[in-house]
């Protein structure tokens, strides 16, 4: 993008003078460190004889940021990315801006450290200026004349010490809790009206080198060097009440503990209500409100419960005289609400070391105010803590601002069994909430982007949400591109604190380049793919130089995650082989749709290479399954066998059809599958038999077994496990899904919501088989339902398609949209009356006659 502007920072932070060309060559770059959690205040007063008729901002920063117009926040950001691909906020603020004086405030957060999913710069330029930075560009239209306003010398900054800086981190890669004391905080310093009169003028993070530098090339150096735009919209926000207040206790203070752990620890001293007046006022955004007053040496804890589990920025509206202190923790759970019943008298704690303390305080200043928590988390339950009020204080309201990504539900499943109605559902909502500036695996947690997992939320988006997620999805394969190092691996997760050379996970890298290819069915967007493609080569050859002398890899190095199941991953794995033998049949299939035949010939040969190795290797003649490893020197086969090996045979078109019946009579036997125990997503598993019994799949792999019995004609099996599955955990009340089929880790999980693509994708029976969604696949597997119906959006238009199987027919209606083509298959069970199979646009009904085999 075309840059204008410099970034600008706080006066005290000057660049570093002694790194220059000669101190960076001969000792390399060095980390600048001007302290953590650091929190500033920008500010520019403009005025205009009329109000600007065009106002778009780019804007960006190192950190986070709120930006206010007039006093009103207008705009947070930015999105998240790696600092070698700095993404640039665009905003429209003409609808903000008025004739005369206008104010444009800016709060920004610098981390100073890498979080979930902020990374700090490793460039050499990042010794220079250190971390932090403000970046503006308001392209302005004033009485037909064109002008800019940009981040410069004119600005106006304060380092803030409202929020006490030497806080810990909430856990988990989160942000610094927020320990903020309003008084600290200038009043109205958004407004026009604020005297900044003091604070000191800003500077421009720029180093002018010299005439020598100059000579040999070695320009002017600012931080940087590479601002993208920002492809992703902003993020819809809107406010939530709470739905309930569940408890008031007195607390005895624990003062001794961390800000971290005190609202945790403090144990109740008896019943409260007597120091609350009217509580459910609470509840309301209006005129009425609560009055909490502190008993002598106790402080007042209030317990409250929204209607379901959500991403958003919890906040308080309160009146005080100055001084009063209000603990605000959010939670997804309550201890004991899945385990028989919430303890008594319910409270908010961290229940294992994966719990992060989603915590803020504030202290109040006098007057009506509002506090909001800077970073947005998982919420369904709220424990305030009301300290040093023996005058008592009003609290307006307490809520939440809900956040995710804009999506459009353009998707819709119903069938006649309310189980996986609902289960579609929750499973959609679920994984909205972990939609945001990316794909992240939950939204309280952890809140990153896992490359894996971004495999199974493309298809549940696609599913769910239509084309609406087009720029996220893109930008999701583009970030992991991004991440890339130089051996050609890609980042487990990323942006973040993947700490560059930290743990990995190779499999999610494979992971990645199937991703590729759905993308490119649901879009038809080559350009990207071309631009993806290098990385993906680069990838493959990382795996090429793992493979021992059968063609296979061999005790894959760095963390061999599979998933959460205690697969076995020695020797000659068959998952992660399997998985390198689909990745790279998909890099034959994009190198053709590029034109590269030299390229896609090499990599159907490996492809076939690898499938041969596993066929003649890892068959399990006696038990007619495969094996999940073999000794690479003996060729002797371990005992084990799972779901996932075998799912993974025939998901990537591995096994020989005539080998699936035994597979799946074996991956399917109940009385065979056990969860296995892999701490901590699993504490506890069954026993296990090693000749006997199969290892079933977690939530994670779940949506491969579940695609591997649709592709074989089994979706009534996949329905079945489905069933056992998720029935237990619905049967909960919960309003999202869990990361393990027990509520041990993250209750808000988006690979756990399979089930929405699963029941679209081979249930309603739509999927793409030629890019662009220009063909489809029209392949309904009913098991035992009566009727379905349903949408699956895409880029050519709507697929609606609906479906009853009544007595011995099954009738089945497919509208397609113009320019559509799409392959009828017969459903299992069912012959045709005719031989139709190829149909286009428009309205089409089928009926279909029940057979006694397929």
């Amino acid at each position: 993008m075309r840059r204008q502007a410099h970034f600008i920072c706080h006066s005290q932070q000057q660049p570093d003078l002694d790194a220059n060309f000669r101190t960076i060559v001969s000792q390399g770059p060095k980390k600048r460190d001007d302290g953590t959690n650091r929190w500033y205040l920008y500010r520019r007063t403009v005025s205009w004889d009329s109000a600007p008729t065009k106002a778009e901002a780019q804007i960006t920063v190192d950190g986070r940021y709120q930006l206010f117009l007039n006093g009103e926040r207008v705009g947070r950001g930015p999105c998240r990315s790696s600092p070698e691909f700095q993404r640039v906020d665009a905003l429209d603020l003409q609808p903000y801006l008025k004739a005369g004086d206008n104010c444009i405030a800016v709060l920004v957060h610098v981390y100073g450290t890498d979080t979930a999913w902020y990374e700090q710069s490793r460039d050499y330029w990042q010794g220079i200026f250190g971390d932090g930075g403000l970046y503006v560009d308001i392209s302005l239209e004033c009485d037909g004349a064109a002008t800019t306003l940009l981040s410069d010398e004119q600005w106006r900054c304060i380092q803030s010490d409202s929020w006490r800086q030497d806080t810990p981190k909430s856990g988990w890669g989160q942000d610094f809790i927020e320990d903020f004391d309003a008084r600290k905080l200038p009043e109205q310093w958004t407004l026009v009206e604020f005297d900044d009169s003091a604070w000191p003028f800003a500077i421009p993070m720029v180093l002018h080198t010299t005439a020598d530098d100059h000579a040999k090339g070695w320009l002017d150096i600012e931080p940087f060097p590479s601002l993208i735009p920002r492809d992703i919209p902003q993020l819809a926000e809107s406010a939530m009440t709470p739905e309930a207040v569940l408890d008031i206790q007195r607390v005895k203070p624990r003062n001794d503990l961390s800000l971290g752990e005190q609202l945790y620890e403090e144990q109740p001293t008896g019943d409260g209500s007597t120091y609350v007046t009217k509580p459910d006022a609470l509840l309301s955004d209006d005129d009425n409100y609560t009055t909490v007053c502190t008993p002598d040496g106790e402080d007042i804890s209030i317990l409250i419960r929204f209607n379901r589990l959500h991403s958003g920025y919890p906040f308080i509206d309160i009146e005080a005289s100055g001084g009063e202190v209000v603990d605000v923790a959010v939670a997804e759970t309550l201890p004991g609400e899945y385990f028989g019943g919430i303890e008594q008298p319910p409270r908010i704690r961290k229940q294992t070391f994966l719990d992060c303390a989603q915590v803020f305080r504030y202290t109040a200043r006098s007057g009506r105010q509002r506090f909001e928590k800077f970073e947005w988390t998982g919420i369904r339950y709220m424990q305030l803590v009301v300290r040093n009020a023996p005058k008592g204080i009003r609290i307006r309201h307490a809520g939440s601002i809900y956040t995710h990504y804009p999506v459009e539900n353009l998707g819709a499943f119903e069938c006649s069994d309310d189980f996986f109605n609902r289960l579609w559902e929750i499973g959609r909502y679920t994984t909205l909430q972990c939609t945001h500036d990316a794909w992240e695996d939950c939204p309280g947690r952890e809140k990153r982007q896992w490359l894996g997992d971004g495999l199974v939320h493309y298809q549940i988006s696609a599913a769910a949400f239509g084309p609406s997620t087009q720029a996220i999805d893109k930008q999701f394969l583009m970030q992991g591109m991004e991440s890339q190092r130089p051996d050609g691996l890609l980042q487990m997760f990323s942006p973040g604190d993947n700490h560059r050379n930290g743990i990995i996970i190779p499999d999610f890298c494979l992971h990645w380049i199937c991703a590729i290819q759905h993308y490119l069915l649901h879009t038809g967007d080559l350009e990207t793919i071309e631009l993806l493609f290098p990385s993906v080569q680069r990838v493959l050859s990382w795996f090429e130089r793992q493979k021992g002398q059968n063609s296979l890899l061999v005790n894959l190095p760095y963390w061999h995650f599979i998933e959460w199941a205690n697969v076995d991953r020695s020797g000659e794995s068959s998952i992660i082989n399997a998985m390198l033998a689909g990745a790279t049949a998909v890099a034959a299939e994009l190198a053709d749709q590029l034109g590269y035949q030299r390229a896609a010939q090499g990599y159907r040969e490996k492809s076939a290479a690898i499938a041969s190795a596993l066929n003649m290797r890892h068959w399990d003649v006696q038990r007619g399954v495969y094996v999940d490893s073999v000794d690479p020197e003996t060729g002797s086969q371990k005992a084990r066998i799972s779901q996932q090996a075998n799912a993974a045979m025939i998901y990537w078109d591995i096994a020989p059809q005539d080998r699936w019946q035994s597979m799946l009579t074996r991956i399917t036997d109940t009385d065979r599958l056990k969860l296995t125990a892999v701490p901590p997503m699993v504490p506890e598993g069954e026993d296990f038999d090693e000749q006997h019994d199969v290892v079933l799949a977690n939530t994670y792999f779940s949506h491969f077994v579940f695609s591997a019995l649709a592709k074989a004609r089994r979706f009534d099996l996949a329905l079945a496990q489905m069933r056992r599955s998720y029935e237990p955990m619905l049967a909960t009340g919960t309003t999202t899904l869990w990361e393990s089929f027990d509520p041990t880790a993250s209750l808000c999980h988006a690979f756990s919501a399979t089930p929405v693509y699963q029941l679209s994708a081979n249930s309603l029976g739509v999927q793409p088989s030629e890019i662009g969604f220009r063909r489809a696949l029209i392949a309904p597997q009913p098991g035992n339902m009566q009727h379905a119906q349903g949408v699956y959006a895409t880029v050519m238009g709507e697929v609606r398609v609906s479906w009853s199987a009544r007595g011995e027919t099954f009738e089945l209606h497919i509208d397609l949209p113009p320019g559509m083509e799409a392959d009828v298959v017969t459903p299992p069970g069912y012959v045709a009356q005719s031989a139709q199979a190829c149909i286009g646009s428009g309205s089409h009904e089928m009926i279909f006659q029940k057979t006694i085999s397929e």
